[in-house]
């Protein structure tokens, strides 16, 4: 109990640094390719720890605003990745709640994105979600988790919708959708093992063959079964470390 209250004082502490962070980012008009201050610095302006600071900016890296660069230091890369203020994802990374909050919500719209995708596809589009799908088995093959390629393969699909919106929406998520990479922020239970991203790619060949033989209808549903599917794995989960779940029961702390 004491570790777990530990884990979450944590969690909330990042959560409160990036907030901070991206306010500080807006109000001082940062352009990509402006470098933020280094580790240090942060750590003293904000008064937290550096593990702190560094998960804070892995949130907004994985977000797709800043990159590291090996031996200079963090950079901005798009501030128009995620719109300041708004209160969708704006959780710590880790919290479970919230990754199957996401997970309901990409059920809904990711369906309706590859039952379009089948429709619409052009050869070029194809090739590339194959080409995505390809690259999570290379990945997942070379023992890494598949998480950038996992997001590639779903943008993939939402650019062959031919409707920007779809895009524009997907990119807002930012890769923290990806609930695998969320997990990676905190300790515990991680679901990333060889069993469950060959299950994933399993789910990933479904959609694939549906919007190749442009079957919306196939195309739908197997979208929604594998979003629906990771959905029920992490309320196990939640379930596991006694935790209330969207979705599913009330469970006793």
């Amino acid at each position: 109990m004491a570790r777990r209250l530990a884990t979450t004082k944590r969690t909330s502490l990042v959560a409160q640094t990036t907030a901070k962070l991206w306010d500080w980012m807006a109000q001082s008009e940062l352009k990509p390719g402006d470098r933020l201050p280094t580790e240090a610095a942060l750590c003293q302006t904000y008064g937290v720890s550096r593990t702190v600071i560094r998960e804070a900016i892995a949130a907004m890296r994985a977000d797709g605003v800043v990159e590291a660069r090996q031996g200079s230091g963090v950079f901005v890369v798009d501030l128009e990745a995620r719109p300041f203020g708004l209160s969708l994802l704006g959780v710590a990374p880790g919290q479970l709640s919230a990754i199957i909050e996401s997970l309901e919500l990409r059920a809904a719209v990711e369906s309706e994105a590859a039952a379009l995708a089948a429709e619409r596809w052009s050869p070029g589009e194809l090739a590339k979600i194959q080409e995505q799908y390809d690259a999570i088995s290379q990945a997942v093959a070379s023992g890494a988790g598949a998480e950038d390629q996992d997001f590639a393969f779903h943008l993939a699909i939402a650019n062959a919708t031919h409707n920007r919106h779809f895009v524009e929406f997907f990119r807002f998520l930012g890769q923290r959708t990806i609930p695998r990479r969320q997990l990676q922020a905190t300790d515990g239970p991680k679901i990333g093992d060889a069993d469950y991203l060959a299950r994933i790619q399993g789910e990933h060949l479904e959609i694939l063959n549906a919007i190749a033989e442009r079957d919306a209808a196939g195309a739908h549903r197997a979208m929604r079964a594998h979003l629906r599917r990771s959905q029920a794995r992490y309320q196990r989960l939640a379930a596991g470390r006694g935790l209330s779940a969207p979705g599913g029961s009330a469970l006793r702390g």
